[in-house]
């Protein structure tokens, strides 16, 4: 029996997947991904980017690929760290996949960062796990305060996700509300852009709230029906 999950108390939706991601920026890494996800040569990839970039997505989704072929994964939030402790990190080389994502969120916590190096020790020793890590800032201008833990953190392949343009995240709007039977018009993703936070994470949410509100309403998505339930 694959042991995929450890006892994090964190419920992670598996709804981003790789089928989701957009890819036309970041074609590079996801190809060297998906080789190593076949054949692992390069064990270690950093892959850093501003906030809702995809990063988060990026990582579930491949936790969501190997889960999917029974492979052991575990995904790791470092942002709710608050909820766990280093602790979670141990055994994790037995996995195949581990994905820590946020680390910039517990570096400068001594014991977080020396139990991410000695993790980082056991993988490589292994030679059998996948680590894939994210942040917002590259390893250099993280600010890590373990200097064994900086040089590490640079081992493998580093990558910097390229946000969505405009024109992009219509694209992704639209390709998320097709998939759940809703119809997202041109002029209506664009309003959204204009009006709200141009985030991915807030405009999902956006998006599911209007979801709901045509369905109970049995209307479309017109920019008026929006304006209403928005209050813009």
């Amino acid at each position: 029996m694959v042991n995929s999950q450890l006892p994090l108390p964190i419920y992670q939706p598996d709804d981003d997947t790789l089928e989701n991601f957009y890819p036309e920026n970041n074609r590079l890494l996801l190809g060297s991904l998906h080789n190593n996800f076949t054949r692992l040569e390069q064990q270690f990839f950093y892959i850093w980017g501003g906030k809702s970039c995809g990063k988060s997505h990026l990582l579930k989704a491949c936790s969501h690929y190997f889960l999917a072929q029974q492979r052991a994964s575990i995904y790791v939030p470092l942002a709710k760290s608050q909820y766990f402790s280093p602790a979670v990190l141990e055994d994790l080389e037995r996995q195949e996949l581990v994905c820590l994502d946020d680390i910039h969120t517990v570096i400068g916590q001594a014991e977080w960062e020396l139990a991410i190096f000695d993790l980082i020790n056991r993988i490589r020793e292994t030679g059998k796990t996948l680590l894939l890590i994210s942040a917002e800032q590259s390893p250099n201008a993280l600010g890590v305060r373990l200097p064994d833990l900086a040089s590490r953190l640079s081992w493998g392949e580093i990558y910097q996700l390229a946000p969505l343009n405009d024109e992009q995240k219509i694209a992704v709007l639209q390709k998320k509300a097709y998939t759940g039977g809703l119809e997202l018009p041109d002029e209506t993703a664009a309003f959204l852009l204009k009006r709200l936070d141009r985030d991915m994470k807030t405009l999902f949410d956006v998006l599911s709230k209007l979801d709901k509100a045509s369905l109970q309403a049995q209307r479309k998505l017109t920019i008026p029906f929006v304006k209403e339930i928005l209050k813009l």
